[in-house]
């Protein structure tokens, strides 16, 4: 029983609990993360979730096979953009996967979607806190963010460098 509620208090540390700043430094150093692949990768889960969030048609007149394909066009159409600012990102194919999940679980089933702009607002802040290196972070913000940023990485077409 003891076990059980030491592993409640450890995981309530895990995703509550703020790292000190320095902390956070030698985390993102220990792990290769870059301030201006950062910034990149932000900018573009920033543009995805915007272009997802106004295209949207509504509830009442989409099943999950729209949603699905409506999220495959708001991903293109931010890949797109990217391109046409001579940023090439590559396939994405693992990113498309990540986030196509991150939606089908947190924004598509939310009901009132219309209505109710703060959690929609709260999805935005939390992709811009996580990339952003001067909010403070968990341990659990930590390793979300090396996750994305590691999937972004293994993503990217070697062969075409970005060029911010």
């Amino acid at each position: 029983m003891m076990d059980n509620i030491d592993k409640r208090i450890e995981f309530l540390s895990y995703i509550r609990t703020p790292l000190s700043e320095s902390s956070i430094v030698v985390l993102l150093s220990a792990n290769n993360i870059k301030y201006e692949r950062s910034q990149l990768y932000s900018d573009f889960v920033q543009s995805l979730m915007s272009i997802v969030f106004d295209t949207y048609m509504g509830d009442d007149i989409t099943n999950e096979e729209q949603q699905s394909k409506h999220f495959n066009w708001c991903f293109e159409k931010t890949v797109d953009t990217f391109k046409s600012e001579d940023i090439n990102l590559g396939t994405l194919t693992e990113l498309r996967e990540y986030y196509r999940e991150f939606l089908v679980e947190v924004y598509y089933p939310m009901p009132n979607k219309e209505s109710d702009k703060d959690k929609i607002d709260n999805i935005y802040l939390f992709w811009k806190q996580l990339f952003d290196y001067n909010t403070t972070k968990t341990k659990a913000d930590i390793d979300c963010l090396l996750s994305v940023y590691k999937i972004f990485e293994t993503s990217i077409n070697e062969k075409q460098p970005i060029r911010a």
